[in-house]
Parts: C-alpha cells; sequence; structure tokens
C-alpha cells in the first residue's frame, strides 16, 4: 500500500550524456548519447497525471547527465507537450546544470517557463579545476562562470550546489570569499561521496570529520565578519528539523516509497535515492520497478522489486532509529549511501551521515547553545 501524495520530486534523465568529466562523478553512462524522445515525454507525463502519489503541483528536475547538452528548443517542445497533457497537476521544471552551456537563448527559455536552476560549481578556480575538467583534461571554471554571470546579468535566480573535497574543506575562506564575490547567497554542500564507480571519498579519512565542523565555524564567522549571510542549506534543513523533532524523524523522501520518482531514458522507474540509476547489486539484477512507458501505476507499485526494495530500506530505516541518536534529525539516511558504502540498504551509518547530518547537527546545536549563553540575563543559572 502507497501512502497518498507523498511524491515530493521527479527527476526525469531526458540523456545519460554529460560533456564533462568530473573525478568524483557517480554516473555510470555519461558517455552515451541515447535522449529522451519527445513521443515518449508526452506518454509518460500522461501517465504521471495518473498517479495518486502525485501531489496538484510537483517539481521536475532534468538531470542525470548534462540536461542543457539537448538545447533550448528542445525543452520548449517538450514543456509545451508536458503542458498540453498535464491536466489538474502542474509541473514546475528545474535543471541542475553545470552552467557551461548557458547563454541568452537559455536564459529566454528559464524566462519563458519560469524554470528553476541548480548550477554545479565548486568554489574558486584551483578547487573547482581540480574536479571538474573536460573529456581531455582542461578546467571548466571560466566556461561555469560565464554561465554564472549570463544569468545574472538577465536576473534569473539559481543556487549553487558546491562539491565539498578535502581541498575545499581546508579553505573556508576561499570558499567564502568565491561567493561573496559574485554576491552568491543560496549554497548547497554535497561532500565529495563514495558511491558508484565514485569508489573512494578524499573526506574518507578520521580527520575530515574536525576539518568539516571547522569549515562550518569559520564559514559562519566569515559572514557574520563581513555582513554577509548565506542560505546553507544544509544547516537550515538541520535547523528546520531541530525545530521540530518529530520521534518519527523527519520527512525523508528518499526512503518512502514513490516518495522520489526517477525515469530514466529508456522510460524505466526507480524510487527511493536517484543514485539507483543504472546500477544493480547481488539481489538487485536492476533497482527499476518498471517502465512508465508500458505499466501502469497499478503495475509498478505491484512489483517484485518494489516489495523487496521496500523491505531492505525499512529495515535499515530500523536500524537507525534503535541505534541512532541523530534519527530525528535524520529519518533514515540514504539508500544508495548505504548500499554503495555498505553493500546492503539494511544497514546504518556512513560516511554521508556522519559528515552531512552527524557533524552539521553538532555545529548547529553547539552555535544555538553559545548564542542561548550569550543571550541569557546576567545572574541568571
Amino acid at each position: 500500500m502507497v501512502d497518498d501524495k507523498v511524491t515530493s520530486l521527479i527527476v526525469i534523465q531526458p540523456t545519460p550524456f554529460c560533456n564533462i568529466d568530473c573525478t568524483y562523478c557517480y554516473l555510470p553512462r555519461r558517455d552515451d548519447r541515447a535522449k529522451l524522445g519527445l513521443e515518449d515525454i508526452r506518454r509518460i507525463f500522461e501517465r504521471l497525471t495518473t498517479f495518486p502519489t502525485l501531489p496538484d503541483r510537483v517539481t521536475v528536475v532534468w538531470h542525470a547527465g548534462e540536461p542543457l547538452v539537448l538545447g533550448p528548443a528542445y525543452y520548449d517542445a517538450a514543456f509545451a507537450c508536458i503542458r498540453a497533457v498535464s491536466k489538474s497537476i502542474t509541473f514546475e521544471h528545474a535543471f541542475q546544470t553545470n552552467a557551461m552551456l548557458i547563454d541568452d537563448r537559455w536564459c529566454d527559455l528559464f524566462q519563458r517557463w519560469n524554470v528553476g536552476l541548480g548550477v554545479s560549481i565548486d568554489g574558486p578556480r584551483h578547487i573547482h579545476d581540480a574536479a571538474r575538467k573536460t573529456r581531455d583534461g582542461r578546467g571548466t571554471f571560466d566556461q561555469a562562470i560565464a554561465g554564472v554571470k549570463c544569468l545574472q546579468r538577465r536576473n534569473i535566480p539559481f543556487t549553487i550546489i558546491s562539491v565539498l573535497t578535502k581541498a575545499a574543506v581546508l579553505d573556508p575562506d576561499g570558499m567564502f570569499e568565491f561567493y561573496r564575490s559574485l554576491d552568491i547567497r543560496d549554497v548547497g554542500f554535497n561532500i565529495d561521496e563514495q558511491e558508484g564507480i565514485h569508489k573512494a571519498s578524499s573526506l574518507g579519512d578520521a580527520a575530515s570529520e574536525t576539518a568539516l565542523t571547522r569549515f562550518f565555524a569559520r564559514f559562519g564567522e566569515l559572514m557574520t565578519l563581513h555582513q554577509f549571510p548565506i542560505a546553507v542549506r544544509e544547516l537550515e534543513e538541520t535547523l528546520a528539523a531541530i525545530r521540530v523533532l518529530d520521534p518519527h524523524g523527519p520527512m525523508n523522501s528518499q526512503v518512502t516509497p514513490f516518495g522520489i520518482i526517477t525515469i530514466g531514458v529508456d522510460g524505466d522507474v526507480f524510487t527511493f535515492s536517484p543514485e539507483l540509476v543504472g546500477y544493480s547489486a547481488t539481489e538487485f539484477p536492476t533497482f527499476a520497478i518498471g517502465n512508465v512507458l508500458r505499466q501502469s501505476f497499478e503495475e509498478l507499485s505491484a512489483s517484485p522489486v518494489l516489495a523487496r526494495l521496500t523491505e531492505h530500506v525499512r529495515e535499515g530505516v530500523d536500524l537507525c532509529r534503535s541505534q541512532c541518536a541523530y534519527f530525528r534529525l535524520c529519518g533514515g539516511g540514504a539508500p544508495s549511501n548505504k548500499l554503495f558504502e555498505n553493500g546492503t540498504f539494511a544497514s546504518t551509518e556512513t560516511l554521508y551521515c556522519r559528515l552531512t547530518k552527524k557533524r552539521v547537527a553538532d555545529f548547529a546545536l553547539a552555535t544555538i547553545e553559545a548564542n542561548a549563553g550569550r543571550d541569557k540575563p546576567e545572574g541568571t543559572g
């Protein structure tokens, strides 16, 4: 039985192909130039409108490769097609992009369709270019910055996602100054994860936990010193969870069947973590629960793969609930990280949760306590 209206996000893979070759990339098919055809897009969204898990308004992120390689005309046609079949559901479109292809034609499309944008850029040139390279090994900083400045010139809002490698964690001043120099006020930090074909993280050593805590502390000091506030996604999410402290944990779409729906370039359907697309494991020759071009929601929800996945993911959540003091701030972790780091969904702690959840929570709680101490009236205990 699938809970009603649980879908918080739809991820569409219009192509697996990416025009760059990041050292930490987890995508297994980024050389594949397959493309989702317009007729398939129409059929996919006709089917999605029948899913009882979708609310009246839902975000669709075009991702899992570099989506902009397909050109603005492709998305003009795709978005018009989706609007024509969407009936009572409003699909709000967004891209996660490396920004290298952004120009005025793209900006016209973003504004025409009110598209949300997340831009992947890792900080100052020496940090960004160390990981985000072209196929022949050249840095991509200049092209990414040109895209960012084009967005700013056209007054198009965007958020930044930066991957925190060891070099970034050890240079909070350089990272902060990079954002300040570009007047960037909204940042998400993805840690350098052990995931998929990326087998080792630069943050895998024990010293990285202390270094990450120092990074956030210094980053906060710099925001105060320069009176330049930046909304940091990880801190904002942690503070929101602290305010509620639900004993069942926060809503975690990654452990909820159909909480996140990911559709591959061939129409295969995935749920839980989007990073499972294209991978397999001993018990799962595929993590696809079916194909949206051929199967109804009822058939997908009755999938034996979904049943086994749900059992394993819930076992992992139960282990987190019983063993982890941070469960109420996390809600059970990310299944893909558990699989790729521990070899099974039915497991608990990962590098991802230690750095992104536990150490961030420690920092947030320590900051709250320190501020409460400073605000306490003199003479009170």
